[in-house]
């Protein structure tokens, strides 16, 4: 897998903060992580390899199914 620049991490992190708030998730943990990276990088300081990583994962898997009661 070729290496992502930053502006696109940051790019698809701040599209999939969208996708979450329009699911109704924007409470989910997963949301304030993407979102504290997003800060991160849009702020250019760079992230450590576990957290690109698990921001990777998150934005290949996309938003979850809300469980539970709507």
């Amino acid at each position: 897998m070729p290496r992502k620049s930053a502006s696109t991490r940051l790019s698809e992190s701040l599209a999939l903060i969208s996708l979450y708030e329009t699911a109704g998730l924007s409470g989910d943990y997963r949301v304030r992580f993407i979102n504290d990276m997003a800060q991160r990088l849009s702020s250019g300081r760079n992230i450590s390899s576990k957290q690109k990583k698990w921001l990777d994962s998150l934005i290949e898997e996309g938003v979850p199914d809300p469980s539970g009661d709507p």
